[in-house]
């Protein structure tokens, strides 16, 4: 189970939101294997209504991500939860590991430590 502290916020919808409630601390908890030192994550899963490319869009995810410092923010629309979901984390995925990757020291061991 992930230490992040994950704050999750239900909006509109009349499922039962325990259920929700188990697949996001699941899902989002393993974004800390993709960058561990994200202090705390928001979902806030929200029911819509509206027309879109002649969809229906019927749900709605944003996953804020904070790490010292710095947020990122994702937002998924789709017309059911799973995908909104899952395109959500997929994108907070990327944008992690670009941070991840670009916070990263690179230069390695010196050939002088290394041929002893």
């Amino acid at each position: 189970m992930s230490n992040i502290p994950i704050n999750v916020t239900v909006r509109h919808l009349n499922e039962p939101t325990s259920k929700f409630q188990a697949v996001i601390q699941d899902e989002v908890g393993k974004l800390e294997s993709y960058f561990n030192s994200i202090t705390d994550l928001a979902v806030v899963v929200e029911g819509i209504s509206k027309i879109a490319n002649g969809v229906e869009l019927k749900r709605k995810v944003d996953i804020t991500a904070s790490v010292k410092g710095n947020k990122f923010v994702a937002t998924a629309e789709e017309e059911n939860f799973g995908k909104a979901l899952d395109t959500a984390i997929a994108k907070i995925r990327v944008q992690l590991a670009k941070y991840h990757e670009k916070t990263s020291d690179h230069k390695g061991v010196p050939t002088s430590e290394v041929v002893k």
